[in-house]
């Protein structure tokens, strides 16, 4: 933990506006290295000391937190200090400290928000003034021990935002808020609250009301008569058993009500009634088995229901009656059944989210989702169902759905036959997460051929194998999970293997932990050597063609099968040609070497080679570098940058580790800069070995071997004093080489002057 901070250890920085000093052990503090600094937080730093000064070079400095630090740190504050900040916040032990909080913020006219943490604190009982004098807008006491408040002093009227959370508060009437009638939040968290009918006759203007935790178990409709233009009401986690008929009446503005976490059983139509702007509401988890016909008629612009957690049997389209602007229903974890031929929702027309999943426990599971279960529901976007005891498709369950971008099906058990005509009317689909279905195979029609499907998700299922005509029949897939499957790793899936690996459009997630169910000795999917199913297959096209050309073709098959990758990359070489991309001896490169190396060397290319090489010392040649990162052509495919980089440079430096000789990206590259070297005739390869690698590790690589015989290669030396000289033989190599092609191209076009 930080004793000292000081801004000069870090460099300083001119456009620093936030920072987060929390939990330290810090004692003295020095910011002037940051002038835009705007918002500190040094909470629950106790012994933090501050300097009149410290804030001296910060005249921007609008917030400090220091909750969790003494009060008396703020005494020090310059005045200039003080009347920048618009927000502070601190802890005072007021029974310790002859301080007030009203002299800790005199002198900040511009205070906006302050919030003091009273722990340990004993203010008295009743009378209390916490704050008597001219107060922020918002205040925000925590942790106080107000017990029965019988006139709570917080200033001359000021205040439009008071939380006022764990502070013992016992009872509330109408006296305590007196003075503040243009309050417009109240917040009164975790306090164990005896209301009275009138407290909050003169808090007219009031928009939102909380008194979460606050063992409320009885509401009283007298509350809330005054509050003509309350938004929002919040009473989670209390001991709500009952809602008694019209206790919200008065509400008729009320566009927000929690009442989640309480105990309420059952729903009538009756307190509910007049809500009619209320836009959200939630009751989940209680333990709500039965709602009231009609409970939801006077709700027309509700567009949030949240009844997820409850033990709610039955929904019917009396029940849901006057949604009409629904968007999201949320259900999940209840006890719903249907019948086959159930239309539920059929009342909510503009529905875009619907989510029941985990239905079943002391339940008969969701039954069967009948094929007029979505009449009507042609807006819904996104669904999400399963993890249910029992549950079935109809196979024109989802012809309504023909928007649905999202869904999420998991913990059930569907047949891989019925799975394709369940899913083909979904031709908007963009997701579709299948988890947990007991699925063996995904059939090639899984979704219509005109389908947009993006991701495909099939964790934990019991695929072995994955068909290649289901991926070509999805166009625009760019990202596939089939984590947790028992894939198996035989000639069936070595296409996949391949495909997965080297395909740029669709990204497989976790690739390289995917896990083969039938090789102990290959236990990874893409360790998996599928050079026998290669063979396989040419064994089979030789025993065919045997009897029409005989022993020639029979040699010209076995040429192909042993020097496959020698004959690609030649194939390559002459693409390259006919594109014209070697041209005459002189012609320009646009770089002077392409750096080939492992993703795993990549610090020391970019903290010693590319410097040393680009901006080198001076006298120096400069160098044109090619690097995969910076100069490869986006969109292009990577095989045709690794071509146009090596091509396009006058030499290939390939920087040898032990992870370059396991990169099958850099065994390419080096397969074809060799192949130019055959070919061209040119010294344009360069070997740098950043470490010493044993003769026996280089014998699987046949042609590295033979070029670090043939060829002298460089070694990084790990000796400082010998680095200067690595890097005079490495740039005068490749200086010599352009000598040597700048030589050769002059005299060819020189001879070409004269013959013309």
């Amino acid at each position: 933990m930080l004793k000292v901070f000081s801004c000069g250890d870090s460099g300083g920085s001119s456009t620093l506006r936030r920072l987060d000093l929390f939990a330290n052990n810090i004692q003295k503090l020095n910011v002037s290295c940051f002038p835009a600094l705007e918002h500190i937080r040094l909470s629950n730093n106790s012994k933090l000391e501050l300097q009149a000064d410290v804030f001296a070079s910060n005249p921007g400095l609008k917030s400090l937190l220091c909750q969790g630090v003494k009060g008396e740190v703020l005494v020090g504050l310059s005045a200039v200090t003080k009347k920048n900040l618009s927000c502070v916040a601190f802890s005072l032990f007021v029974e310790k400290s002859p301080l007030t909080i009203c002299g800790l913020l005199k002198g900040m006219d511009q205070l906006e928000k302050v919030e003091v943490d009273l722990k340990g604190s004993r203010l008295p009982q009743t009378n209390s003034s916490l704050l008597d004098c001219a107060t922020p807008p918002e205040v925000v006491i925590v942790d106080a021990n107000l017990g029965n408040v019988a006139q709570l002093s917080l200033g001359r009227g000021n205040t439009s935002k008071l939380h006022l959370i764990n502070c013992g508060l016992k009872q509330i009437s109408r006296t305590t808020f007196d003075g503040y009638r243009g309050l417009e939040m109240l917040q009164l968290n975790q306090n164990k609250l005896d209301i009275q009918w009138d407290t909050f006759e003169g808090l007219t203007h009031l928009t939102f009301l909380s008194f979460d935790k606050s063992k409320v178990a009885d509401i009283d409709p007298n509350w809330f008569v005054p509050l003509k233009k309350l938004t929002c009401l919040s009473l989670t986690k209390n001991a709500i058993t009952e809602l008694k008929p019209k206790v919200f009446s008065a509400l008729t503005r009320l566009e927000q009500l929690y009442l989640q976490f309480n105990l309420l059983k059952y729903i009538t139509k009756k307190p509910f009634s007049k809500l009619r702007r209320l836009q959200k509401l939630n009751l989940s988890l209680n333990i709500i088995d039965f709602i009231e016909a009609d409970t939801f008629q006077d709700l027309i612009n509700l567009t949030y229901l949240d009844l997820s957690g409850n033990r709610i049997k039955r929904l019917t389209p009396y029940i849901l009656s006057g949604l009409i602007n629904l968007k999201t229903f949320i259900l999940y974890n209840n006890r719903l059944h249907f019948k086959s031929y159930e239309t539920p929702f059929i009342n909510l027309t503009s529905l875009e989210y619907l989510q029941m999943t985990y239905q079943g426990p002391g339940g008969q599971g969701i039954g069967t989702i009948g094929p007029h279960f979505f009449q009507d529901q042609r807006q819904l976007i996104s669904f999400e169902i399963g993890h249910s005891i029992l549950l079935d498709f109809h196979p024109d369950a989802f012809i309504p759905l023909v928007n649905l971008k999202y869904l999420y099906i998991a913990g059930v058990v569907m047949k891989t036959t019925n799975l394709s005509a369940v899913l083909s009317p979904l031709k908007q689909l963009k997701r579709l997460t299948i988890y947990r279905a007991d699925l063996d195979a995904l059939p090639a029609n899984l979704l219509p051929p005109d389908n947009t499907l993006e991701i495909l998700k099939v964790q934990s299922n019991h695929l072995h194998t994955v068909d290649i005509a289901m991926l070509d029949a999805l166009p625009r897939l760019h990202f596939l999970d089939i984590t947790d499957n028992p894939l198996t790793c035989t000639c069936d899936n070595a296409w996949f293997k391949t495909w997965a690996i080297h395909n740029t459009h669709t990204q497989v997630s976790y690739l390289y932990n995917l896990k083969c169910d039938n090789d102990r000795r290959s236990p990874y999917l893409w360790q998996f050597d599928d050079k026998a199913c290669s063979y396989e297959q040419v064994s089979f096209t030789l025993f065919i063609a045997c009897s029409v050309v005989d022993m020639l073709f029979v040699c010209v098959c076995l040429a192909w099968h042993t020097q496959g990758p020698t004959l690609r990359y030649l194939l390559l070489i002459l693409r390259a040609k006919l594109r014209g991309r070697r041209g005459a001896a002189g012609a320009k490169f646009q770089y002077d070497a392409f750096i080939s190396y492992s993703s795993n060397d990549e610090a020391w290319v970019m903290g010693q080679l590319v410097p040393n090489l680009e901006r080198p010392a001076a006298g120096a040649p400069r160098l044109r570098l090619c690097l995969h990162h910076r100069d490869f052509r986006p969109g292009a495919a990577v095989m045709e940058n690794i071509e146009a980089a090596i091509y396009g440079s006058r030499h290939t430096i390939c920087v040898v580790t032990r992870h370059f000789l396991r990169s099958e990206w850099c065994s390419l590259e080096f397969q074809l800069a060799s192949l130019r070297l055959l070919c061209d005739g040119s010294d344009v390869l360069l070997l740098v070995f950043l470490e010493e690698i044993p003769e026996r590790c280089l014998s699987p690589y046949t042609r590295l071997r033979k070029i670090v015989h043939k060829k002298t290669y460089l070694l990084w030396p790990e000796n400082p004093q010998e680095q200067d000289a690595f890097w005079v033989r490495l740039i005068d190599a490749l200086k010599d080489n352009e000598e040597e092609e700048e030589g050769e191209g002059g005299a060819e076009q020189e001879l070409s002057r004269l013959i013309g």
